[in-house]
């Protein structure tokens, strides 16, 4: 952890924001992410912390040449449609083959604003937002553009979360407490860029910045300082030269097997490890191996035999305890524990075979609780009685799908002021059904963890220095 206290005085982006001149008050539709949401288009949507967001995404995606992931951080006292009125999103002249989503942050500020500040509950928002965008498209390269207090923040993630970003552009900002990980050294590429008349956070910031960095010893780092530019216009948005950085991202930020294993490594020393993480990361490595002709790749493909081990028997554990606890699954199965159970793991081994048959029925179930609940999520929308019988009857009987939390939430706010002719009685039923349903969510989600955890234990046991 490093923190170096020198121009506090000017480094910190402590200002009254001027107001902004909006290009477009609403988005064009409120639409969920998924394919189904239309090309070169303003949309919006909410995270699952109930925080709107903006986002576009392009007219055309290719899974074999998958978009990246552009996320743009608005400074101190700004709401995130900044990022959609200061450049050309929604146009599509700003990364228009690209994903890019602005989103606000979780701190409360000024005039019922919410910012980015470098702690746990917004560094999860943002990483919560990239691992749904990354489970509705297929994804890239991920980015991170923060502007002024977007740009410290922007700094303090990509220490903190090295494995789910593959480069930033911090614009305006400047590095307070950063954790300086291998993993971020090796993988993420910082992007520098600074006017160098800025009056709210000065340029030395910048070469400040700059210097700590390649102290460090982070293999890709790039300072671009503009000229030119007044004191007034130093500190605000450059379309142009946020275009060029994010070139330069493009050019640095190519993956190697190795790079992906680095991911694993982390997860795997960590807290609680994110199995699906692990998976799609043992997915790239070995999809990069095949191609790959390094002197080291031998010792690779050792270590990503090992990392499958790991999740081989990862898998064998989490098969046996719900195979154990589910019984034989049936279209009326009653709501249980491993229901949560399955559900935090399903995502991980979703590709492996022997998951696939043992766990037939139960996928087969979720299937079709998926369809349900997406049908009732999108009948929500209408807000009427009927909408909140479909809603309360798919929170009850489609309990296995992925979106079961967020058709929770969801109802559960419509419920605060209920359609016209929902009565007191179906609301109480309501709340009493996710009430009684909580402990065996909470025995579902424990017994995941703990299983997960026994399987890293042994791993460690085995492999002391993986």
């Amino acid at each position: 952890m490093l923190f170096l206290p020198l121009l506090l005085t000017t480094c910190f982006a402590s200002y009254a924001a001027p107001d902004a001149a909006p290009a477009q008050k609403e988005a064009d539709a409120i639409v969920e992410p998924g394919r189904r949401a239309p090309g070169g288009k303003v949309l919006e949507w909410k995270s699952d912390e109930d925080k709107t967001y903006w986002y576009r995404v392009p007219e055309k995606i290719s899974e074999k040449k998958p978009p990246a992931l552009i996320l743009m951080l608005h400074g101190t006292g700004l709401p995130w449609g900044w990022a959609f009125w200061n450049y050309p999103i929604a146009t599509g002249q700003f990364r228009g083959d690209d994903i890019v989503v602005a989103p606000e942050g979780m701190t409360p500020g000024a005039n019922n604003t919410f910012n980015f500040v470098q702690s746990k509950n917004d560094g999860d928002h943002i990483a919560g937002l990239i691992r749904f965008f990354k489970s509705k498209y297929p994804i890239g390269r991920v980015y991170l553009y923060g502007h002024s207090q977007g740009a410290f923040f922007c700094y303090w993630f990509a220490g903190e979360y090295p494995e789910l970003i593959d480069g930033i552009v911090a614009h305006a900002g400047n590095v307070l407490s950063v954790n300086h990980s291998q993993l971020a050294k090796d993988k993420v590429a910082i992007g520098i860029l600074h006017g160098k008349a800025d009056a709210v956070v000065t340029v030395e910031c910048a070469y400040r910045t700059n210097e700590i960095y390649l102290k460090e010893g982070y293999k890709k780092v790039k300072l671009y300082v503009v000229e030119g530019l007044t004191a007034k216009s130093g500190h605000w948005p450059l379309p142009f030269q946020v275009g060029e950085m994010f070139e330069w991202l493009d050019s640095v930020s190519v993956a190697t097997p190795g790079q992906a294993l680095a991911v694993v490594e982390k997860e795997l020393q960590g807290e609680d490890p994110d199995l699906a993480l692990i998976a799609e990361s043992l997915r790239q490595s070995q999809s990069l191996l095949k191609r790959y002709k390094e002197d080291d790749r031998e010792e690779l493909q050792s270590k990503l035999a090992t990392y499958q081990g790991f999740m081989q028997q990862a898998r064998a554990e989490h098969e046996a305890s719900l195979l154990e606890t589910a019984g034989v699954v049936k279209s009326k199965t009653p709501f249980a524990p491993w229901v949560e159970h399955f559900r935090a793991v399903d995502a991980a081994f979703a590709e492996d075979p022997a998951w696939k048959k043992s766990m037939k029925k139960a996928r087969t179930l979720a299937a079709k609780h998926h369809k349900q609940v997406e049908k009732a999520l999108s009948g929500l929308g209408v807000n009427n009685r009927k909408a909140f019988a479909a809603g309360y009857e798919a929170l009850e009987q489609g309990f296995l799908s992925r979106r079961y939390a967020e058709l929770e939430s969801r109802i559960l706010k419509l419920a605060e002021n209920p359609p016209k002719g929902v009565e007191t009685a179906q609301i109480n039923a309501l709340r009493d059904l996710i009430e009684t349903r909580k402990v065996d969510l909470s025995k579902g989600a424990n017994a995941a963890v703990s299983i997960t955890s026994k399987a890293v234990d042994l791993f460690r046991a085995k492999h002391p220095g993986s």
